[in-house]
């Protein structure tokens, strides 16, 4: 075992066994329930899909295929590996398009959201993160960097104010129809910094 490795350790234990299946759980709860039954879904950034698989467990009546732009550890649905900019996928294919943590590991977020939009028939749903101001950032900049360092995954540490995720989404032509409120994450993550956005096609 590398120092790297050793000192990563107890965190990528830690995120396994105790925070990633608490919170996976109750992001997938809040998730299925903003989607209609028998929904025909994308996850955006799949990763290894464990949290859509999570979302199907709540609700078996949604099918979820994902899109990812590595394949670093094995999928639970169906994913396929992209160059990260056009979803291969024609458009208005899916039903909902969904992307859980992941707009803000990328540096231009309205061009993700834009394909997110094109092959989406008529929903978004968006579950991210937001800052206050600069320490703020600083604080979610490092629990996002200890999160995903231990898995290989890349931080662009892009944490949009609250009015710049409607200003993207007023840019897009979306009209944002959900908003849950009371968000509890397990571990004291609350929706302060953690936003969850259903969204519709005009």
């Amino acid at each position: 075992m590398t120092i790297k490795e050793y000192i990563l350790f107890p965190l990528k234990l830690f995120f396994n066994k105790l925070f990633r299946p608490v919170y996976k759980v109750r992001v997938a709860k809040i998730i299925s329930d903003l989607c209609p039954d028998n929904s025909y879904i994308l996850d955006y950034g799949c990763d290894d899909g464990s949290t859509a698989k999570r979302v199907m467990k709540f609700n078996p009546s949604l099918k979820i295929v994902g899109v990812d732009i590595q394949s670093n550890r094995p999928a639970k649905i169906p994913r396929k590996t992209y160059d990260g900019k056009k979803i291969p996928y024609p458009s208005n294919t899916f039903d909902i398009v969904m992307s859980l943590d992941v707009l803000h590991h990328t540096k231009n977020i309205p061009e993700h959201i834009k394909e997110m939009k094109r092959v989406s028939k008529k929903y978004l749903i968006i579950k991210d993160h937001m800052r206050y101001g600069f320490f703020s950032k600083l604080l979610i900049s490092f629990t996002d960097y200890i999160s995903n360092v231990s898995y290989g995954i890349k931080c662009a540490f892009n944490f949009p104010l609250k009015k710049e995720w409607y200003q993207m989404f007023k840019e897009q032509n979306l009209d944002l129809i959900k908003n849950p409120k009371k968000l509890n994450f397990g571990f004291g993550i609350t929706e302060r910094y953690n936003l969850i956005f259903k969204l519709q096609k005009k």
